[in-house]
């Protein structure tokens, strides 16, 4: 199995080492080539010169790890050499051209998925696992916080992409692992109302706060609160049905201190189902990596990994955030995604 991580910054560096970790043959590209060799050289893998060494090495799987705005075209030129894709979350910025991209995928019978590694939690598992036992669903809160200037701490935070809205950049699509999840777990998402805000003094032209309210298909409401103004990172879901509550809570990363608990009405106690004071999100990122190569090995798709079609969804969610953000109105979908979603 070939894999080829395009892309050799923070995200890309940790697809080479999964990569190198669970197959033979492994290389590397980035236009920055000194980024490209410090990831090989820890690795143990070829670094390739060129975006046309890159195509021409005909990988077998292709992780794209490049800023959102680049993600489609990159896309484009791997599966239309005959490669299998992994994309970073998010699938793009903007709708266009995203279609016309899967279509050409399913045609060449090429595998694209969205690197969405919250779905590899081991929180969001449990979530889905025990969703059923706490009857009907009512509502959801998920929340997302962290300081913007701490998340990249040997970079510039004013040069990150997601301080610029041209590169696809604020809290709400950074934040689309919420999204993804909620409609995972829950069930497609009817509409959407959001309110958003840049409230700091950072030197960005994006959001860094959002509250996002969600409708789901089976009636159910959750709440999205998005930031990056807390000096301490944050992150979590409570959800409440008929017969009980589910929560998760995350603090801190590296160490990432998480709790998952279940309150049942019949017993009327709580249940800690997972408690972990240092939880290893390396672990998370190597699964995933481990589900896409499965992919390609036995042609099934996990039921853990994005699909393309499931991405392209999540974005048009996110992007009707931004509508709704902007013109104060509900924002409805009349139709579903391609590929449902159940509650199960």
């Amino acid at each position: 199995m070939r894999i080829l991580v395009i892309g050799a910054g923070s995200i890309g560096s940790i697809h080479a080492t999964n990569a190198a970790a669970l197959t033979s043959q492994v290389a590397v590209f980035d236009q920055n080539t000194e980024n490209a060799k410090k990831v090989a050289s820890n690795n143990n893998i070829e670094v390739l010169p060129s975006i046309e060494e890159a195509l021409n090495w005909k990988a077998d799987g292709v992780v794209i790890a490049t800023p959102h705005d680049t993600h489609i075209a990159m896309a484009n030129k791997f599966v239309a050499s005959g490669s299998h894709v992994l994309i970073e979350k998010p699938i793009a910025h903007e709708h266009e051209g995203i279609n016309t991209f899967l279509d050409k995928a399913e045609a060449a019978k090429r595998k694209v998925f969205v690197a969405c590694n919250m779905r590899y939690h081991p929180a969001i598992k449990l979530l889905k696992k025990n969703i059923k036992q706490i009857g009907t669903i009512h509502f959801a809160r998920a929340w997302f916080g962290n300081y913007l200037p701490n998340m990249r701490p040997d970079a510039d935070y004013k040069t990150l992409y997601c301080s610029h809205r041209s590169k696809g950049g604020g809290v709400i699509l950074d934040g689309i692992h919420e999204v993804d999840y909620l409609q995972w777990i829950l069930g497609d998402v009817t509409a959407v109302s959001c309110e958003a805000a840049k409230l700091s003094d950072l030197d960005i032209d994006v959001e860094d706060y959002a509250a996002t309210i969600l409708r789901h298909t089976n009636g159910a409401r959750s709440e999205i609160h998005q930031d990056y103004l807390q000096q301490f990172k944050r992150r979590g879901c409570e959800i409440v049905g008929s017969q009980g509550t589910l929560i998760w809570n995350s603090e801190g990363k590296n160490p990432e201190n998480c709790t998952v608990r279940l309150f049942l009405s019949s017993s009327q106690q709580w249940q800690v189902l997972y408690e972990n004071n240092d939880l290893d999100s390396s672990g998370i990122y190597k699964e995933m990596l481990g589900s896409f190569i499965s992919a390609i090995d036995t042609d099934r798709d996990p039921a853990d990994l994005l699909t393309g079609r499931q991405a392209a969804h999540d974005l048009e969610i996110v992007l009707a955030a931004h509508k709704s953000a902007q013109t104060g109105k509900v924002i409805e979908f009349k139709g579903q995604s391609s590929e449902k979603r159940s509650c199960a």
